[in-house]
């Protein structure tokens, strides 16, 4: 399994964007132009039923919703769901300083992956887009 950033508000990357955003200090990091794959929490416990319940799901299989979007969509997507403004950017010079090697790979490069095994087995997301994703992120309460 590969498995894309899961999206809760309890961990994880969302779980320390969170309390920045809810604040009111969101912003797109780097260019934006950047592509985030991402799952919800519960389609990824579901897919992953999916996968053990499915014998002809074998080899790499894509734990990722069918639609990518890039930093500034994310970006703004997530101040929407929080009813917070987003306009305090973190600058790619920034980000090379303060993270290095690794926060340049993390926040500025960028994947743009498709669960196409996933699909071809007639799994459903409840959350295929990022405003879905988002909100039963923010919404959960485990």
């Amino acid at each position: 399994m590969r498995l894309a950033p899961v999206l809760s508000k309890n961990g994880g990357a969302l779980g320390k964007l969170y309390p920045i955003f809810f604040l009111g200090g969101g912003g797109i990091v780097g260019s934006g132009k950047q592509y985030f794959s991402y799952i919800s929490a519960r389609d990824a416990a579901r897919a992953v039923v999916q996968i053990i319940e499915n014998e002809s799901l074998n080899g790499p299989v894509n734990l990722i919703a069918p639609t990518p979007v890039t930093n500034a969509e994310f970006t703004a997507t997530l101040g929407k769901v929080l009813s917070r403004p987003t306009f305090i950017p973190l600058p790619a010079f920034v980000v090379k300083l303060v993270f290095g090697e690794m926060g340049e790979e993390m926040l500025l490069g960028g994947i743009k992956a498709a669960p196409k095994k996933l699909l071809d087995s007639n799994f459903k997301f409840n959350h295929e887009s990022i405003q879905l994703a988002l909100q039963s992120a923010v919404d959960e309460s485990i």
